[in-house]
């Protein structure tokens, strides 16, 4: 138990200090950024699913942080750069950037970790955004009617019981995905994944590995390389691409703010283009 305790505490740090900044950048720079965006040219859903899946190279958030403003700009009715900024903004940033640089000191993996997750954030937005209305909002989009209490004024004076309340609210999901991830780090074993045989099972299992370890994208490029030649490009862009963005830490939080059909379509289309870009450039490179 005690190495269950240990997991389960480093993740809750390594992910709480990023949940709260994302908390306080959506309750203090959300309306800010709404009206930005609400005089910016995105009217366009192409030019508005372009603009989320690069928001993330200004406002660099991991895959904890970036929730909380993706939630209150779909809320605002930014869906389309909204769900673009939720996939993409975990990866598409400077510093996961710089770590996969320098964990692996190889462009084209660089470069194809960030295609794909941007072709996972375009395909997202495109297809959830086209859902009915009452499947492709957030869960309390009632809050975004007239009147209700997401329109009242939001002064300064408001600012911390309204951080108190959202990072309270959602770090209850992080402890249950926390918790599920810790126990999966310790009790399962993980040498069955790195031993799996074949392009396409090596693929599989490496992203199954990434969904079950829950590692921040700030640091899951380390990891990787850790395991030195064990694994290939393709199982290593696998883990790199869909860990990020779908993890037993994150899918608790997606089910708090999105609702069930929505958070299935995304888990799908991330994991479908993870894994055929992943055997692609696997296979490309024998």
């Amino acid at each position: 138990m005690s190495d269950f305790a240990n997991i389960f505490l480093a993740l809750l740090f390594e992910a709480t200090p990023f949940l709260l900044a994302g908390v306080v950048i959506s309750v203090v720079a959300g309306p800010l950024v709404e009206r930005v965006l609400a005089t910016a040219a995105l009217r366009n859903p192409a030019a508005a699913v372009a603009a989320g899946a690069s928001a993330g190279l200004v406002l660099p958030m991991c895959d904890c942080g970036n929730r909380p403003l993706a939630h209150r700009l779909a809320l605002a009715g930014r869906r389309e750069f909204a769900l673009a900024f939720l996939v993409a903004a975990p990866v598409i940033n400077p510093i996961v950037i710089v770590t996969t640089w320098l964990a692996f000191r190889s462009a084209e993996l660089v470069i194809l970790r960030l295609l794909l997750t941007v072709l996972a954030a375009v395909a997202v937005a495109i297809v959830v955004s086209r859902l009915r209305r009452d499947i492709a909002l957030p869960l309390d989009a009632a809050s975004d009617a007239p009147g209700a209490e997401g329109h009242a004024p939001a002064g300064p004076s408001t600012w911390a019981p309204r951080i108190l309340e959202e990072f309270f609210e959602l770090f209850q999901f992080l402890v249950v995905g926390a918790a599920l991830a810790a126990a999966i780090q310790v009790f399962a074993d993980q040498e069955e994944f790195l031993s799996a045989r074949g392009v396409f099972l090596s693929i599989a299992a490496m992203m199954f590995l990434a969904f079950l370890l829950s590692i921040c994208s700030s640091v899951d490029a380390f990891v990787v390389a850790g395991l030195g030649g064990a694994i290939g490009l393709g199982p290593a862009l696998g883990f790199l691409v869909f860990g990020p963005l779908v993890n037993l830490k994150s899918i608790p939080m997606y089910l708090r703010l999105f609702s069930g059909p929505a958070v299935v379509l995304l888990v799908v289309i991330c994991a479908q283009v993870a894994f055929a870009g992943a055997a692609i450039a696997e296979l490309r490179a024998w």
